[in-house]
């Protein structure tokens, strides 16, 4: 809604990314402008669209120009899946899978080529032999479930890469094995805090479910900034 004048019109649109940045369209001049791209940033944040009321008249706006009017704006957010790519084979991948995908994850698997078929709910499948350099694409979480002799080196080119989450399966023998690995190979302590490992939440997972359902539950809880508190335990749960 656009009532005074405002050189923003109703049916307007603009579209802003993650950092509050113009990227195409117009809804008005620089005061509306700034005020709508902050709601975009927080809007982006946490998924939840929001109104901006924008009173040009008033004192708040501070922009010491005499802008004039009154506009309503919409912000929608429009949310990319994230990308989550599992690098393994067998029931806890096939698990993540089917979980990953209800939870709309873009999920990709890397494995053998004879396990391709065990992974419907996948976007892509990799069954050939790729270094975590040759990847092309935004891998936003990332989960080795391989057991292999160079699980180490791939978590440490994972870290380099810059993944958010990096998770192994793994027991504590093979994490301590990985983290001197890291810490040799220059992997500072602020990047480890990427490193998951052994990878989830503590449910006392005993089948491949459990495990993955622990494994995914630690991942929407960092994406979603919780807490991984009971809610009867915190004091204002929304």
């Amino acid at each position: 809604m656009v009532q005074g004048s405002s050189s923003g019109k109703v049916g307007d649109k603009a579209l802003f990314d993650e950092n509050g940045k113009r990227i195409v369209g117009y809804i008005g001049g620089g005061c509306i402008e700034n005020r709508v791209a902050a709601t975009a940033k927080e809007t982006l944040i946490d998924g939840i669209p929001r109104t901006v009321e924008i009173d040009l008249d008033s004192d708040q706006m501070d922009m010491g120009i005499p802008c004039g009017g009154y506009m309503s704006v919409i912000v929608e957010p429009q949310m990319v899946n994230p990308t989550l790519l599992i690098r393994g084979m067998g029931r806890v991948v096939e698990v993540l899978c089917q979980l990953a995908s209800v939870l709309k994850f873009k999920v990709v698997v890397q494995t053998s080529a004879d396990e391709k078929d065990r992974y419907p709910e996948a976007e892509r499948i990799i069954s050939e032999p790729l270094e975590m350099d040759d990847i092309d694409f935004k891998v936003d979480y990332f989960i080795l479930a391989t057991h292999h002799r160079n699980d180490d080196k791939i978590t440490c080119e994972a870290l380099k890469k810059g993944i958010s989450y990096v998770g192994v399966v793994a027991s504590k023998k093979k994490t301590g094995i990985i983290t001197e690995y890291l810490l040799k190979n220059d992997i500072s302590a602020a990047d480890m805090k990427r490193f998951h490992a052994p990878t989830g939440l503590d449910l006392k997972s005993k089948s491949a479910e459990e495990i993955a359902l622990s494994i995914l539950s630690e991942i929407v809880m960092l994406k979603n900034g919780g807490t991984g508190e009971p809610m009867r335990d915190l004091e204002n749960s929304d």
